[in-house]
């Protein structure tokens, strides 16, 4: 991606590149569609129950007169493509019917299907598809088409079984040969190949069944492109409503419909929300919503049942789905609704952003006045920029990004301090959290401080999570509406405080925090071991891992790894693939080597800088749980922040701030402090620097901490609740002998003190009075931090001086207590007097002190 430069050439150049990559992002109003609606000779009668019920929308059969009828009393009007479901070609096209794994055609009694690289059955169906978008595409027409059954064969709408294994025809297996450049053996049967692709190229197999879906829904994305014209027609599909965690991936495996895949080349996702069939309650349809709608990126319109819902139980799923993210909703259908049920429907109210024009509409016209924008820009409808008269060499941008009207506005900051675009609210509720949400975009990370900026009721946020270059970037704030607001604070504003930097921003939402995620909250395992571990091991250096004291380490998921944990009986931390496919695969293949150990599994590394989905974090959770329910898990978190949308995805967050040389040591303890504030302190470990030095100069570790940094740091973690310490990483803390020495006594301390390491921190917080000239930290707060242990009916108190110089404080001790202490490595003898201990620290000093009996 070329840097964005102020001239109109290099500007549209920019939007043009960004628009190839980018997923379309319709602006959907709230809408209640009928499914099944009845059109010819019984129109009349389903047009008197949808006077004044709130439906806004119809899905109808494709008659030119029904949808006229429909669009003249000002319904939209949807129509339906089955894309592989059914039997019907099955006699036209007899090679169409899919074979399964074992080699048999697909019975008629599994519900049917058409083999998805069937090219006849394809080129029908998009024929059909655009002699829709032809004949239906004017005033009086359709709004949509939505695809239905866009994935492989298997009937899931009842209790679970194993779906048909499929298509192992020779189309297939000679295609997927030619596109995944995958060698067969020659001569196999369907039965054979079978086996023979699970044991050699299942990834590969299970990626190539998703292209076969994909890449119709993406010639189908073309279609309706090319006859939109100037009216925006719908693009949205119907989705089984599994996990890619659930029933061992089948959704992947077996269907290989991926929503993640398919949501680029939509505008709405409709998951088959269908509670009653399936056998779930009203909660799952709200979290099987929230869970689309973070995986796709898109508005999500579930679909719901009518049938068998009691009015009560109906009332409750639309109150349920105003609270999610759903957008719009669909019913199936209109011959199940009650007379009950329709009133209900007014319980159906999407939650509304209130951020005004968030679709960054185009509004009149401007002259290109301000710094170096393009002459006659437009700018978006109740948008302003900085202020004219103070402007002097900061730019703005506003471009629309494709054919959908999607918009984004840009920044390049200048030495005035005048980048900014700012746009009204829509009033707030009193103490009321919102969440915010954006996408941003930047060209590099030349200026590695450098963030976009937001100010939200006057409160300020630097998003500092915003990493990735070249790509949008999904960013979310949570924000607390205030109990007054002054109408000059009542606004958004998009800020960049960095000269020569640009970032652009598109689809801003503000909108009401729900409480869907409090009935799911993760109840994580009691850890029974306190883990001091190393990142950077493997096979080869495990044993010199286990010889220097520590218990675990990091290490990639692999047969040669484990082996050697169980081999050296240590308690690893496997690195787990990162998607659910990969990991479900690895499970099954070292399964039984797994059961022998006792392990634990990091899950994610920094998900919040990379904008990892939280909902694949979940499915990498689940999996593991459901093998291992007793596992340990973690992910590691450099922007604190960011762990209330992973808490359902891990039981320890693993806090990895490394502030040597130019971060205060407070770096890492305000981090967990602030991680502490979401999840509690009983779930939170360290992640501990033991790297620095020539090649990582430019991203800011021009040196390695010495031992009393890492002591410090270490203990610093200790007292604010750390469950476990790893260390990053091991080739780079021994890669000296200097360091090897230090990393080796700091390990002994630890170890020397394993058991209180287990012992959790006394709840009342220690009190310290600092007696120095040199007494705060650069926050301003005390530069001794302390905390309190209690085991056997013995004290322990540890202490941290966190800045490099000599200071002095009198540490608080529980009333009555006047024995004497001792220092526990040095055994130096410390006296109680008026109820307290005076201590001096050199920099970075770790004093831990026993009571004496």
């Amino acid at each position: 991606m070329l840097y964005l430069s102020v001239s109109k050439r290099a500007c549209c150049l920019l939007l043009l590149l960004l628009s190839i990559c980018l997923p379309p992002q319709v602006a959907c109003t709230a809408e209640i569609a009928i499914y099944g609606a009845s059109g010819g000779s019984g129109i009349g009668r389903t047009l008197e129950y949808l006077g004044n019920t709130g439906v806004t929308s119809v899905f109808t059969a494709a008659k030119k007169e029904s949808i006229e009828v429909f669009n003249k009393k000002q319904f939209k009007v949807y129509l339906t493509l089955n894309v592989f479901g059914g039997k019907q070609p099955w006699t036209t096209y007899p090679d169409s019917i899919p074979v399964t794994a074992d080699g048999t055609l697909l019975s008629a009694a599994s519900g049917g299907g058409i083999c998805p690289t069937h090219p006849q059955w394809r080129k029908s169906r998009l024929a059909l598809l655009e002699r829709w978008l032809t004949d239906f595409n004017t005033d009086k027409g359709i709004s949509g088409i939505w695809l239905d059954f866009i994935r492989y064969p298997g009937r899931w709408e009842h209790d679970f079984s194993p779906l048909p294994d499929t298509c192992y025809c020779p189309r297939c297996l000679a295609l997927f040969g030619d596109e995944k450049g995958v060698q067969l053996p020659g001569g196999l049967s369907s039965a054979e190949a079978s086996v023979w692709i699970k044991a050699n190229a299942q990834l590969k197999w299970v990626a190539w069944k998703k292209e076969q879906i994909v890449s119709f829904v993406r010639d189908a994305r073309r279609l309706v492109d090319r006859y939109s014209r100037d009216r925006q027609l719908l693009l949205g599909a119907f989705v089984v409503p599994w996990k890619k965690s659930d029933y061992n991936g089948a959704v992947s495996f077996r269907l290989a419909q991926d929503a993640q895949l398919l949501a680029p080349y939509l505008d709405v996702l409709s998951p088959m929300l269908y509670h009653k069939m399936v056998g779930e309650s009203v909660a799952w349809i709200c979290l099987t919503t929230e869970y689309f709608a973070e995986l796709a990126g898109i508005p999500v319109w579930p679909i719901i049942q009518a049938e068998s819902v009691a009015k009560d139980e109906f009332g409750r799923v639309l109150q349920g789905l105003s609270e999610s993210k759903a957008t719009g909703l669909l019913i199936y259908s209109f011959r199940y609704m009650g007379e009950d049920q329709w009133p209900l429907l007014k319980y159906f109210v999407p939650k509304k952003s209130l951020i005004v024009n968030p679709q960054l509409k185009s509004g009149a016209d401007t002259p290109g006045t301000v710094g170096a924008n393009v002459e006659g820009a437009r700018i978006p409808r109740d948008w302003m920029r900085g202020p004219v008269a103070a402007i002097q060499d900061s730019a703005f941008w506003f471009d629309k990004l494709d054919s959908k009207n999607n918009h984004a506005i840009g920044l390049t900051a200048g030495q005035d301090r005048m980048a900014y675009w700012q746009t009204p609210l829509e009033a707030c509720v009193p103490g009321q959290k919102y969440q915010f949400s954006a996408d941003f975009f930047r060209h590099n990370r030349g200026e590695p401080q450098a963030y976009p900026e937001i100010a939200i009721w006057g409160q300020k946020y630097r998003l500092n999570t915003h990493r990735i270059v070249e790509y949008w970037q999904r960013l979310k704030a949570s924000v607390t509406c205030p109990d007054t607001v002054a109408q000059k604070n009542n606004i958004f504003r998009f800020k960049n405080n960095y000269p020569a930097t640009t970032f652009w921003m598109r689809s801003p939402r503000l909108v009401r925090e729900s409480n869907l995620g409090q009935s799911y909250k993760r109840v994580p395992v009691e850890a029974n071991f306190f883990p001091l571990g190393v990142y950077g091991a493997n096979s080869k250096n495990l044993g010199s891992i286990k010889e220097i004291g520590l218990n675990t380490a990091v290490v990639a998921l692999s047969r040669e790894n484990v082996e050697k944990c169980l081999q050296l009986n240590m308690r690893c931390t496997f690195s787990v693939p990162r998607t659910p496919e990969k990991l479900f695969i690895a499970l099954e293949k070292l399964g039984p080597l797994l059961e022998r150990g006792d392990f634990c599994y990091y899950v994610n590394d920094e998900p919040g800088i990379h904008s990892f989905s939280e909902s694949i974090a979940r499915d990498l959770y689940d999996i593991i749980k459901a093998r291992y329910p007793k596992a340990v898990t973690g992910m590691a978190i450099v922007r604190p922040q960011a762990i209330p949308y992973y808490e359902q995805g891990a039981d320890f967050f693993m806090l990895d701030q490394y502030p040597v040389p130019y971060m205060p040591m407070t770096w890492l303890s305000d981090s967990m402090d602030e991680a502490a504030e979401y999840v509690g302190k009983g779930r939170l470990q360290s992640v501990i620097q033991a790297f620095g030095g020539a090649k990582f100069t430019t991203s800011g570790w021009p040196r390695r901490p010495t031992f009393a940094e890492m002591n410090c740091l270490s203990f610093l973690s200790v007292i604010h609740g750390s469950r476990g310490i790893y260390f990053y990483t091991y080739p780079s803390v021994t890669a000296t002998q200097q360091g090897k020495e230090d990393f080796s006594r700091l390990i002994r301390r630890l170890n020397s003190m394993r058991s209180w390491l287990l012992v959790k921190n006394d709840n009342k917080p220690v009190s310290v009075e600092m007696t120095s000239q040199y007494n705060v930290d650069p926050s301003g707060k005390a530069a001794v931090h302390c905390t309190r242990k209690e085991q056997f009916g013995t004290q322990m108190l540890i202490c941290v001086s966190t800045i490099n110089t000599y200071t002095e404080a009198k540490i608080g001790i529980v009333e009555g207590q006047q024995s004497p202490w001792a220092e526990y490595y040095t055994g130096a003898p410390y006296t109680v007097v008026e109820g307290t201990i005076k201590a001096r620290f050199g920099p970075y000093e770790v004093k831990v002190l026993l009571e004496g009996k």
